[in-house]
């Protein structure tokens, strides 16, 4: 008899040996399995060119602020990982969707790195999130100083910096836009197969900001917010720096920089759940 998929299980490319998790027992795993991450977050926000930021955004995402975040973070003890630890840096900036019949306000991401392929697979072919892989070594810490440094190929393309000795010089308008987000916002884009650049799928997608079940039954840190200073610099590279996303990197550094507004640390619990992701219409 030849493989067949099953009509309800969750498949990830090679499909030929099972569903994802195959062998699980979910009555006796589904808890572990959602267990919260332990989350350290750094985030940097300035001030950029508008005419530059809309130019990034696909229809009918309108600009909301002229600013860009930086975060990264640091994801540990992750229940859908066994335990295990991965960090992220995203770019995103603050948007408005409107369409024929969803309208919400979120963080359009406009890259999103990640230090491991399983993450990346699940939640850019799944979630739509614009995933991509770099090397993200764990945050630098001394005297309230936080660094952390992202590179591809051996070619440094950003740092970051959050000093919480500093103050925010804007700290209420940072606080603002974030408030105002209801979810993160992506552009799931999958090409296609000898299509002639017709993709398989092109369409928008929006992940809602958590929200507490009454049943949860994992106990939560209270998040500790330390709102601050900071900055971040892009190197420009050349092709042969990052020959596959060179893009990317190229893009955020012509980014105009008209100066930091706030910065951020953050430690909380990442409840780590995207099953409410929905294709934006």
């Amino acid at each position: 008899m030849s493989f067949q998929f099953d009509s309800i299980s969750v498949y990830s490319s090679p499909v030929y040996f099972g569903p994802q998790r195959y062998h699980i027992d979910y009555e006796k795993m589904k808890y572990r399995l959602h267990q919260p991450a332990d989350t350290e977050c750094l985030t940097v926000m300035f001030e950029s060119n508008p005419a530059q930021l809309e130019a990034l955004l696909p229809e009918p995402f309108k600009l909301t602020d002229p600013v860009v975040t930086v975060m990264a973070a640091e994801f540990a003890n992750i229940g859908w990982l066994a335990g295990n630890t991965y960090r992220i840096l995203q770019y995103s900036i603050p948007v408005r969707f409107d369409g024929e019949i969803d309208h919400f306000y979120g963080d359009f991401l406009l890259a999103l790195f990640e230090n491991h392929c399983d993450p990346i697979v699940g939640g850019r072919e799944g979630l739509g999130y614009c995933k991509i892989y770099c090397d993200l070594p764990r945050f630098k810490k001394l005297n309230g100083v936080h660094r952390m440094v992202a590179s591809s190929w051996d070619f440094q393309f950003m740092k970051m910096q959050v000093d919480t000795n500093k103050p925010a010089a804007d700290g209420e308008r940072m606080q603002r836009i974030i408030n105002q987000s209801q979810g993160k916002m992506n552009f799931k884009y999958i090409p296609g197969t000898g299509s002639g650049g017709v993709p398989d799928a092109a369409y928008p997608v929006f992940n809602p900001k958590w929200q507490k079940p009454d049943d949860y039954p994992f106990e939560l840190m209270q998040p500790q917010l330390t709102v601050c200073d900071g900055s971040v610099a892009f190197f420009e590279p050349q092709w042969e720096d990052m020959p596959t996303y060179y893009q990317v990197a190229k893009g955020m550094y012509d980014l105009e920089n008209k100066g930091v507004i706030g910065a951020q640390r953050l430690l909380y619990s990442d409840a780590c759940d995207f099953s409410h992701a929905q294709k934006l219409r």
